[in-house]
């Protein structure tokens, strides 16, 4: 009967431990998506992954 017991301890803890995770990533998620809305703008482009020194500012978007 104890094996059975430790079985189901490690899976309550491993199941605990993979929610608590989904939970931090669901706070973490809703917080960057908070921001996002707040300062949602077409020109804002700092945050780009590819930041070229070429295509900045708005002189950029009248070429377009």
């Amino acid at each position: 009967m104890k094996k059975e017991v430790g079985v189901l301890l490690a899976g309550g803890v491993g199941l605990l431990a993979v929610l608590s995770l989904i939970g931090l990533k669901k706070i973490l998620t809703k917080k960057d998506k908070k921001y996002s809305d707040t300062y949602s703008d077409y020109h804002r482009h700092f945050d780009e992954k590819n930041h070229d020194d070429e295509t900045h500012g708005v002189e950029f978007y009248a070429l377009k």
